[in-house]
């Protein structure tokens, strides 16, 4: 079955038009069908997943089915006309927040938020001495991409940026870099709160302590 998938604003710019047809023969998750999609119309690859799929009239999640003959519709960011920019890394260099913050300033987003997240050197009266961070690198950039892309297609966000350091970091030094831009201030907090306790709870990358007694990993 022709399944017709609606365009809005600038996906329509850049396939072309205000609706493109798959074949939809049996339900299928929203990842994979976004997989099947991308292959037929690679140019949305462009946009890297930074729009949100509404099936009949409803956003869905990844893990949904898609029922053929559904209305099925892409949206893309409200801010405007930029796809939004997305990027994130795990590195053993010093972390900028204010290039970070700056690389998210856009013509049509008044919000940016950023976080940093520093190394303590007092916990109750615990004394930390210098943290070493390390990671599963590999794994670690890819979960803070889609972490990034999901904060981008929950509250369309026009940009996210994640990065994070790995190595001996003392007191007081940035950790952790999490920024976002969107047109409200309302979405951006939302989502910058989203953004670093996710990156918490999902990506590999962990701390040992060292202080007067000794080490730990926390």
């Amino acid at each position: 079955m022709k399944t017709s998938i609606l365009l809005f604003a600038s996906l329509g710019d850049l396939l072309g038009g205000d609706e493109i047809g798959i074949d939809l023969t049996a339900p299928l998750s929203v990842k994979t069908f976004l997989d099947q999609v991308e292959e037929e119309y690679p140019d949305l690859k462009k946009f890297e997943r930074c729009y949100r799929v509404a099936v009949n009239q409803e956003f869905v999640t990844d893990e949904e089915l898609i029922e053929p003959g559904s209305e099925i519709a892409l949206i893309p960011p409200v801010s405007g006309g930029e796809p939004a920019h997305v990027r994130a890394s795990v590195t053993e260099h010093s972390l900028d927040f204010g290039a970070l913050t700056g690389e998210l300033i856009r013509e049509d987003c008044g919000a940016v938020v950023t976080f940093s997240g520093t190394v303590r050197e007092l916990t109750g009266e615990q004394m930390t001495e210098k943290l070493e961070y390390t990671a599963y690198k590999e794994m670690a950039e890819k979960q803070l991409l889609e972490i990034c892309r999901e904060a981008v297609s929950r509250w369309s966000l026009g940009g996210a940026i994640v990065e994070h350091r790995i190595g001996e970091l003392a007191p007081r030094e940035v950790a952790v870099v999490a920024v976002c831009c969107s047109v409200h201030r309302k979405e951006a907090f939302e989502a910058c709160r989203f953004l670093i306790d996710t990156t918490k709870a999902r990506v590999p990358l962990w701390k040992k302590e060292f202080g007067p007694d000794g080490t730990a990993w926390i």
